[in-house]
């Protein structure tokens, strides 16, 4: 296959988002159809360290969110479609409707039908938004590009930050509680990552490695979800000072636009 057959066949793959739309289908039928060998499959330990579950939902995701906060970055940026910043408001209210909204209609379900003895401590479970299967439905609803993509980009990431709250506050692991003295290394790496930017640091690399990994080992020492790591790093890393959107390529400032960098580099 030639380069640009290759580069053909990736588009295509990333603009109907076939890898993720494949995964869904097939972890739905295995899990429902094979249980065990979905077990088997997920705690699979493929370096004889972390299973694959840790894998995707410690690592891989920590990539996704920061893709996510990359595209609200840009999209606060002049030009962009929640700038001036007073148009991300309505996106972040709409949030608190995302999460009281489903416990509502859980809570309704659960002690309608006469279960919410038995059930009614899952209210929880309904305020987390799946991004990556909202943001596949917005861009097929709306097309590449479009405003309210970026609009429910921020309303997820926001949705899951409560989220992660909720857990922390009322699903606290008795054998692991919440260090929130943790989280003052993410407000280092923070810092460091701004003092970066200030010192002309230009690449993408330093921030994910540098102040990214250390936000990460924040919240995972201090028992919270660490897949948000990089949503307190990403803003800080240097732009083109314009939304060109998810997947395309900005030619002018290819060679020195650290947010795009790490958006086509991960």
């Amino acid at each position: 296959m030639s380069h640009a057959s290759g580069g053909r066949v990736r588009t295509f793959l990333q603009e109907f988002s076939i890898p993720l739309i494949s995964g869904v289908v097939g972890a739905l039928a295995l899990a429902n159809l094979a249980p065990e060998t979905f077990h088997a499959i997920v705690h699979f330990k493929p370096f004889g360290g972390p299973d694959l579950h840790f894998l995707m939902n410690e690592i891989f995701m920590v990539f996704f969110f920061g893709i996510a906060a990359k595209e609200i970055t840009e999209s606060c940026l002049p030009g962009g479609a929640l700038n001036p910043l007073r148009k991300a408001i309505n996106p972040l209210f709409a949030t608190v409707g995302g999460v009281v909204g489903p416990v509502a209609v859980y809570l309704g379900v659960v002690y309608g039908t006469g279960y919410g003895e038995m059930y009614g401590r899952g209210w929880g479970i309904p305020t987390a938004t799946d991004i990556a299967l909202a943001w596949l439905v917005a861009r097929l609803v709306f097309g590449k590009g479009h405003p309210a993509v970026n609009f429910l980009l921020l309303l997820a990431v926001a949705d899951d930050a409560i989220g992660m709250g909720i857990i922390a506050i009322f699903y606290p692991d008795p054998t692991h509680p919440v260090n929130p003295a943790w989280l003052l290394l993410t407000a280092g790496a923070m810092a460091m990552a701004f003092t970066m930017r200030k010192a002309g640091v230009r690449a993408w690399q330093p921030y994910i490695f540098g102040p990214g990994a250390l936000s990460w080992f924040s919240l995972y020492t201090a028992h919270l979800h660490p897949a948000l790591a990089l949503v307190f790093v990403v803003p800080f890393l240097p732009s083109a000072q314009r939304d060109i959107g998810l997947f395309k390529e900005d030619t002018e400032h290819a060679g020195t636009d650290a947010l795009n960098q790490y958006e086509h580099s991960t």
